[in-house]
């Protein structure tokens, strides 16, 4: 595998940090797409679209986006570059908490990032899962942050969810496995917003790269008894076609590619 290309040099302006460390302490709402953009404002040149006439006008719609991130560049920066170039303000389906599953350290880092995100989650509109790997002991929880998803797409009509379906990091940047559960998810969240819209996000001398592929429906390109790896499989390999080979993992040959 090639060596990492070196980070992109984002960094979030002291004014805009300041105005978010406010609206958290206040509980102000704030508009993540107003935010995504003003992040990006001063450093367009570090970030690269591709494929922008392929993102519908408007909801609903679906985006999955590979969980990108390297040393030096938080997956968050994939979060904001995405959501600057969408129609309208989208809703995130994002981690409860940052954690390892390990104890010490981890342990305490977890109990204090859930507080923060759940935070973060409610100033923005955004619905939080607990994170990855899943345990047992959270499985009301996912329940939960489940039915929460679909009674927003059931009285939203014109939402746009944003979704990493790997749900955590993984080595190198390389595509991961979703854990078990997502395909069916997704097909769930996909009868009320049809449209998948694939991006693949990722380094490249410097600078993020953010590739859209064309929107597709799952039903349209699946059969009807799909299973969840059957599904999942097909979301990880729409995202795989728009990365570079080396960062495709499993999906090497692109499965679910469109032609």
């Amino acid at each position: 595998m090639p060596s990492q290309p070196a980070a992109p040099a984002l960094r979030l302006q002291p004014k805009f940090i300041l105005g978010i460390f406010f609206s958290f302490i206040s509980g102000h709402k704030r508009d993540f797409l107003s935010d995504a953009r003003a992040a990006l404002d001063r450093q367009k040149e570090r970030v690269v679209y591709s494929g922008l006439n392929r993102i519908p006008s408007r909801g609903p719609f679906l985006v999955v986006m590979n969980h990108y991130t390297q040393p030096g560049l938080s997956v968050m920066w994939a979060a904001l570059a995405v959501s600057a170039a969408l129609p309208a303000a989208p809703v995130w389906l994002m981690t409860a908490a940052w954690t390892n599953r390990l104890p010490g350290w981890d342990a305490l880092r977890e109990r204090l990032t859930k507080k923060i995100f759940r935070r973060l989650a409610e100033m923005y509109g955004f619905i939080t899962t607990p994170p990855m790997p899943p345990v047992d002991a959270e499985l009301q929880e996912r329940a939960d942050s489940v039915r929460c998803l679909m009674a927003v797409l059931r009285h939203k009509s014109d939402t746009i969810l944003c979704l990493a379906p790997e749900g955590r990091d993984f080595s190198g940047g390389v595509l991961g496995t979703p854990p078990p559960g997502t395909g069916r998810m997704v097909l769930q969240a996909a009868k009320y917003l049809q449209r998948v819209l694939p991006v693949g996000v990722y380094a490249q001398e410097g600078t993020l790269m953010v590739n859209f592929g064309a929107p597709f429906t799952l039903a349209d390109t699946l059969p009807s008894d799909a299973s969840d790896q059957e599904i999942s499989a097909r979301l990880m390999g729409s995202i795989a076609a728009l990365l570079p080979a080396h960062l495709r993992g499993i999906y090497q040959l692109g499965k679910g590619k469109l032609h």
